[in-house]
């Protein structure tokens, strides 16, 4: 079981997928590997810019794969370095029996006919752009063949222009998605919420496909999560949720009809830039430091993908500087092994996307780290529970501020300072402040029982204007306790 350098070269795309797949080659980028000589097949989790790393598995025999990361490049660069390892060093890939995700895929796919050993003469007599052996040396730029300066800029022209046309048209069929959208609450609120909730499933469900067909697929996502999250609330708050929900999306239709560049509004409404368009525009924000992971949200959505927020608190800062790594992958791979768990720490960039109130970003110049005890000043109680930054101003104010920069905003969060969980008699949790200067409903079902009672030097929540949803707490004796 055994593959060359050279098929791996035929296999990619590109040069510059040779390229990105050379700088992949490190061993602190693959936390697992592994092989099943029965099966033929590879397999590993290669660590990428979010927190948690991308699933990645390919057949050395018939050249089958499969990579959980978005790109639109087959195969992606993290097949290819898979592949470059085991052709390097295949013994570094422990012989073991496939995980489950790994048997997943084995299950599903279709096994190609058998390739012969024979040589394609007539591909081997073509001339390849390619060469894995020059990766540091070559660029699709340089491999392409030559063109005199005005060759060259009308065809740069030409991109530029087609770029244009895809992008008005795109922007056109979303306009008129989003009329349409408005349209549909409008019929709704005029015929009632009450026959709404009945068929609330079946109404939103229609209106996001409505929505993807017109490009608009996060806020079709959106929509599509709403009867979850107002089914899910006691019966007296249903049609609250529903109202809410319903006028922040409208804010936030109008905020993209007035401005379609709006970074806030068209990464609501379509997709984000991804990480290539951010990195490379001016004054991207970028904050280093030692950032740990103070709590994570997992959920699979109506359409099969499963959303894992992992957030992060820079350390050193001295008051709450929150990032937000927002991954999604499909079903089918089953819950991911966290990379960063919460609790751990990692130190170097986080690269924010544009907007007016910075939260979700990406990780880039990065390594896992221990606590430093000079960086995160600790706890008397606990010299390994680092204390977090509390944010700087009031919650009210500070939900405000949010609300009033972007006010279709879902999530708000915010680090509390001491305090205590205290349990009514109807059962509902309620945060205390321990100079009795606030208390907060807890949105959470049910509470661990070690943070009942005992005082919090620090709690996290995410608010959302009524009530916050706990999700990690810091405590004298305890340390990090996720909630």
């Amino acid at each position: 079981m055994d593959i060359s350098l050279e098929t791996i070269q035929d296999l990619a795309p590109d040069q510059a997928s040779l390229n990105a797949a050379k700088k992949l080659i490190k061993p602190g980028k693959w936390p697992l590997t592994g092989q099943a000589s029965s099966v033929n097949s590879i397999w590993g989790q290669c660590q990428g810019s979010g927190a948690n790393p991308y699933y990645t598995m390919a057949d050395v025999v018939d050249h089958g794969y499969k990579c959980t990361c978005p790109s639109r490049k087959f195969p992606c660069k993290h097949v290819l370095a898979l592949l470059w390892q085991y052709a390097d060093d295949a013994g570094r890939f422990t012989e073991s029996e496939p995980p489950e995700w790994v048997a997943d895929w084995l299950g599903r796919r279709r096994k190609t006919t058998s390739q012969t050993s024979e040589p394609d003469i007539t591909s081997a007599q073509k001339p390849s752009r390619k060469n894995i052996h020059s990766t540091d040396a070559i660029t699709d730029a340089q491999a392409t063949e030559s063109h005199s300066p005005e060759e060259l800029a009308k065809k740069t022209a030409a991109k530029a222009a087609r770029l244009l046309k895809a992008r008005e048209a795109s922007d056109a069929g979303i306009r008129a998605g989003l009329l349409d959208f408005q349209q549909w609450v409008d019929d709704q609120l005029r015929t009632g919420i009450a026959p709404m909730l009945k068929e609330l499933n079946s109404r939103c469900r229609g209106m996001a496909a409505r929505l993807v067909d017109a490009k608009a697929s996060t806020l079709a996502s959106r929509l599509d999560e709403l009867p979850a999250k107002a089914l899910g609330k006691p019966a007296a708050a249903q049609a609250t949720t529903v109202l809410r929900e319903l006028g922040q999306l409208i804010l936030l239709s109008e905020a993209w009809l007035g401005n379609p560049d709006d970074p806030d509004a068209r990464g609501a409404i379509t997709t984000a830039d991804n990480r290539e368009q951010v990195l490379s525009a001016p004054n991207v924000e970028r904050t280093s430091g030692v950032w740990q992971n103070i709590g994570e949200q997992i959920h699979t959505r109506r359409d099969g993908l499963i959303s894992h927020a992992t957030w992060l608190i820079e350390m050193t800062a001295p008051a709450a500087k929150i990032a937000l790594l927002q991954d999604y992958y499909p079903a089918s791979v089953g819950r991911r092994e966290a990379g960063l768990s919460v609790g751990k720490f990692v130190k170097g960039d986080v690269v924010f996307y544009p907007s007016r109130q910075p939260c979700r970003g990406f990780l880039q110049n990065y390594e896992f780290i221990e606590a430093d005890p000079v960086l995160c000043p600790t706890t008397s109680m606990s010299p390994t529970t680092s204390m977090w930054p509390t944010t700087s101003m009031e919650l009210d104010r500070h939900y405000l501020q949010q609300q009033s920069l972007i006010p279709w905003a879902e999530q708000c969060p915010f680090v509390l300072g001491p305090g205590r969980i205290r349990q009514d008699k109807s059962g509902q949790h309620w945060w205390l402040a321990l100079d009795s200067s606030r208390h907060i409903l807890i949105a959470n079902p049910a509470l661990p029982g070690v943070v009942m009672g005992d005082t919090l030097e620090r709690a996290f929540i995410i608010w959302d204007g009524n009530s916050a949803t706990l999700l990690s707490v810091q405590s004298q004796c305890w340390g990090t306790i996720v909630c």
